[in-house]
């Protein structure tokens, strides 16, 4: 059943309607773009909604078999807020989508919701025309999750089960801290994005609160720094802050990083993510890396050129052996495999009789 205002239902039950169609769309980004299919802006709940040039969609049905209710729409958005660039860079997928109905000649009367979803591939013609589905709320339920006995790790490098501290928290002011807690710190003045933590988190080594103005933290591994009633000691982070230098491929480039356990092969298997430049926000997962020459190899390019002086914060890859948690994370409480359950030649073995 879907829930309305009894003015709209009125309306709704009424010969004649003056109904419009708006869409909002949040990106994983943050950003928020909002369109109405009417043919002036409309504020609907004290946002403003752009007229578009038109889109067509699927009809929008449910159903009380738990059967995936996608919606798949096709169009042209007239918003210079919407650039071809941006579609074809992907930053459009897997945001979040919602359609509601709304009488324009009275927004007052409040919304009738009927879809909201998260946007699949979206796909971009040569005539600028976009393509995608909206996956509903049921999308998840047809997606089998589970877990298999094996000899690798099932947890990803710094989920809440592996626990490693690859991008721990902002320590906050007057808050209470466990023994154990792990926080970033801002201690480079005037630096951007992850440059302002000088590689350093600060692990809380004796539990109590921070104080109301946040005193100068060591940045020497090992420094001691008394915030409060806590105190925390300062560590080498996982994730690094990079610069661009040199372009060599689109996803080959050189950069200047600053890692001092770093060796070949470092950051494969990693996460690179751009603070600055026509990528930022975008990440995408690292496939080689070179220490003697600084250079780092991406799985596939970005949306956008790379360009010297980019920078981008980067942690190392975890191959989810046993051997690599111990020597690399000294992470082996929280390893999720079974490096030591017999293989499949001893399970189907059987007793010689010679």
């Amino acid at each position: 059943m879907r829930l309305t205002s009894s003015a709209l239902a009125a309306h709704l039950a009424g010969e004649v309607t003056t109904l419009a169609t708006c869409w909002r769309i949040a990106r994983t980004d943050g950003q928020v773009f909002r369109f109405t299919d009417h043919d002036r802006d409309l504020l609907v709940e004290s946002e403003t909604y752009l007229a578009s040039s038109g889109y067509s969609r699927t009809a929008v049905a449910s159903d009380a078999d738990l059967a995936v209710d996608n919606l798949e729409v096709e169009g042209v958005f007239d918003s210079e807020e919407l650039s071809d660039a941006d579609l074809r860079a992907g930053r459009f997928d897997r945001a979040e989508g919602r359609v509601f109905l709304v009488n324009w000649a009275d927004p007052a009367q409040g919304t009738l919701r009927l879809r909201r979803g998260w946007f699949g591939e979206v796909s971009l013609g040569e005539q600028g025309v976009f393509r995608t589905e909206l996956r509903g709320l049921t999308q998840a339920l047809a997606q089998r999750i589970g877990e298999l006995y094996g000899p690798e790790c099932r947890a990803d490098l710094g989920d809440p089960r592996c626990q490693v501290p690859v991008e721990p928290p902002l320590v906050a002011r007057g808050a209470a801290y466990a023994k154990g807690d792990v926080v970033r710190v801002a201690t480079v003045d005037g630096a951007v994005g992850s440059q302002a933590f000088a590689g350093r988190v600060h692990r809380c080594t004796q539990a109590g609160v921070t104080a109301a103005v946040q005193p100068a933290y060591g940045t020497t591994v090992g420094a001691v720094t008394v915030d409060g009633t806590a105190a925390f000691t300062a560590e080498e982070a996982w994730t690094r802050a990079g610069t661009v230098l040199a372009i060599e491929t689109r996803t080959t480039f050189t950069c200047a990083i600053t890692e001092p356990r770093a060796a070949d092969g470092w950051f494969a298997g990693g996460v690179l993510t751009f603070e600055s430049g026509a990528n930022a926000g975008a990440s995408m997962e690292v496939k080689g890396w070179t220490q003697a020459a600084g250079r780092v190899e991406l799985y596939l390019p970005l949306g956008y050129p790379v360009a010297a002086g980019d920078l981008f914060r980067v942690h190392p890859g975890c191959d989810k052996r046993l051997d690599t948690c111990i020597a690399r994370f000294a992470n082996v409480l929280n390893f999720r495999g079974e490096p030591y359950i017999p293989g499949q030649d001893l399970l189907m073995s059987y007793p010689d009789a010679r």
